[in-house]
Parts: structure tokens; C-alpha cells; sequence
């Protein structure tokens, strides 16, 4: 009797192994999630470069000097696949995204103009738009120097 319950203990222990196994929720993003993920690495890169630089990059080679480039981002920017207003000041760089009310786009996919997709904000927060509401949407402007 023992022998059959020492079975039947280990079938179901069996059992319920394979269904979590098959349960599991490590299935690849989608297409917007992943760019969703893209933007958010541009974000923190942007982030970065600006609290060790006390202000935001005007151009690729300092985002590539940068420690900060290192984070992922910049190869996204670097290769086109993202789009960024270089030169736009973060409003706020606290850990958190959304601090602030600015809602202009600051970085997007090379296909969001036309297709529509994510779009990364000022904010630093990330929202969806078709390619008309991108078309329409205001964009970050560069800071100019005062010098």
C-alpha cells in the first residue's frame, strides 16, 4: 500500500512540474512591447548622460564618450532604429518616469511617423500613438546655448 501511494505521490508531483512548466510566462515580447523595452533603454541612457553631465547630449559622439551609452541605448540611437531629439533637456531626472507634466516626444521608432507605435516622452513616460497622432503631436525642442 505504501508502495502505491509513494507512486502516486511522485505522478502527481510529476504532473504538476510539467504544468508549471508549461505554464510559464517566459514567451517573447511583442513587437510593441519590445520597442516599448528599446525606449525604455534609451530613457535611462538619456537620464544618465544628463545627471552626470548636468544636462542633456547635443550629440552622438557624447552620447558614444559617455559611460552612460554603455547601457544599451546607444546602439538603438546610433543604428537609426531610434529616433531622439538630441539636445532636449529632461525635466526630471528622479529614478521614477512621469514626474513631470511634459508631453512632447522625445525618441521613437524609425517607423513610428508612418506606421504609427511607442513613443517616448519628455516625461520620460512611453505611450502609444497612431502616425497621425504622431504627425500632430508636439515634439521636444533641443535647448540652445545662451553663450
Amino acid at each position: 500500500m505504501m508502495k502505491i501511494w509513494i507512486q502516486s505521490s511522485a505522478v502527481l508531483l510529476l504532473s504538476a512540474a510539467i504544468v508549471g512548466c508549461v505554464g510559464s510566462t517566459n514567451a517573447l515580447p511583442t513587437a510593441d512591447r519590445a520597442e516599448e523595452m528599446n525606449l525604455e533603454q534609451v530613457a535611462e541612457m538619456l537620464r544618465e548622460y544628463q545627471l552626470n553631465h548636468g544636462g542633456p547630449p547635443k550629440t552622438l559622439k557624447q552620447l558614444r564618450a559617455s559611460p552612460g551609452g554603455s547601457l544599451g541605448g546607444f546602439e538603438l540611437v546610433d543604428s537609426g532604429d531610434i529616433i531622439v531629439v538630441l539636445g532636449a533637456a529632461l525635466p526630471d531626472t528622479r529614478e521614477q518616469p512621469g514626474a513631470s507634466p511634459d508631453q512632447e516626444i522625445l525618441a521613437y521608432g524609425k517607423d513610428v511617423p508612418t506606421q504609427g507605435g511607442p513613443v517616448l516622452l519628455l516625461n520620460r513616460t512611453i505611450r502609444t500613438m497612431t502616425a497621425d497622432e504622431f504627425q500632430t503631436a508636439p515634439q521636444a525642442k533641443a535647448a540652445h546655448d545662451s553663450k
